[in-house]
């Protein structure tokens, strides 16, 4: 197995976690929301920018129909660069509430990115695993 392949899986389950802690729908107090997962393959776009279809890494929408409610986007150290605010923050944030999920010690980055390309975010919150415990996610 190469590195790539290891982050990559890595990264995948980071999403699943943060999708299942974070926005646990459909719940008692939200019976009509419903969360998605883009990762590791497309399954709900929240819209398009510049021609091309927008998948955030997690997305809730309301039913019936399919309202869109909030999304996440979860970075690595990896891909937290200029080019991943570009084409994958900047569009998200034109299609509605966009969460950012960064490595703890990462927020501070994370703003300055956002900041810096003129990104609208509802918020940056961080994560992290710990040995016993699992995911952490905390609001930065």
């Amino acid at each position: 197995m190469t590195v790539k392949y290891l982050r990559e899986q890595r990264i995948t389950g980071v999403i699943a976690e943060i999708a299942k802690l974070k926005f646990p729908f459909p719940n008692e107090t939200n019976p009509d929301y419903e969360t998605f997962t883009n990762n590791p393959k497309p399954t709900i776009a929240v819209g398009q920018f510049n021609g091309a279809d927008v998948f955030p890494d997690i997305v809730v929408v309301r039913r019936p129909g399919q309202w869109l409610m909030m999304m996440a986007q979860v970075e690595s150290e990896d891909t937290l660069t200029d080019d991943v605010a570009l084409a994958r923050w900047l569009p998200a944030s034109k299609c509605g509430e966009l969460f950012i999920y960064v490595p703890m010690g990462s927020a501070g980055e994370a703003k300055k990115l956002a900041k810096k390309h003129n990104i609208q975010i509802r918020g940056v919150r961080t994560w992290r695993f710990r040995p016993v415990w699992g995911l952490e996610v905390t609001e930065a």
